[in-house]
């Protein structure tokens, strides 16, 4: 079949650029290739260990409550439970974890190992998130 000017060749399945062309096309579909990840309606929850939460209530009674409270409320640190508190400031999980890691206890900066770090984090964050 021969193509003039102006005149349209139809197009058969089974040629090679149609086959690529619908494969490539099923590939995007299937994969959802080119699309931005939907964002979460609910913030990144860790899976709460009760170990983990056991040992963060232990480190956050001994190391934390000085500037956060015993309940969490703040004292001369942030308050840490609630709508308002300083946890709300963070997006998910994972910063929290970080900053405590970096920033935490404030009168020792970085001293908690990461395991503890995560422990406190769990903690608190539950107190958040249950």
């Amino acid at each position: 079949m021969s193509a003039d000017r102006g005149q349209t060749v139809p197009m058969r399945y089974g040629q090679p650029t149609t086959t690529i062309a619908l494969c490539a096309a099923a590939l995007t579909i299937i994969c959802g290739c080119g699309l931005a990840p939907r964002p979460s309606a609910a913030p990144e929850s860790p899976t709460y260990k009760a170990a983990l939460l056991a040992q963060g209530r232990q480190i956050f009674s001994t190391t934390c409550t000085v500037c956060h409270g015993q309940n969490g409320q703040g004292i001369s640190g942030p308050a840490l439970w609630g709508e308002d508190s300083a946890v709300s400031d963070f997006p998910s999980f994972s910063p929290l974890e970080t900053f405590i890691q970096d920033n935490m206890p404030a009168s020792n900066p970085g001293s908690l190992s990461p395991t503890r770090a995560e422990a406190v984090a769990s903690f608190v964050w539950h107190h958040n998130h249950p």
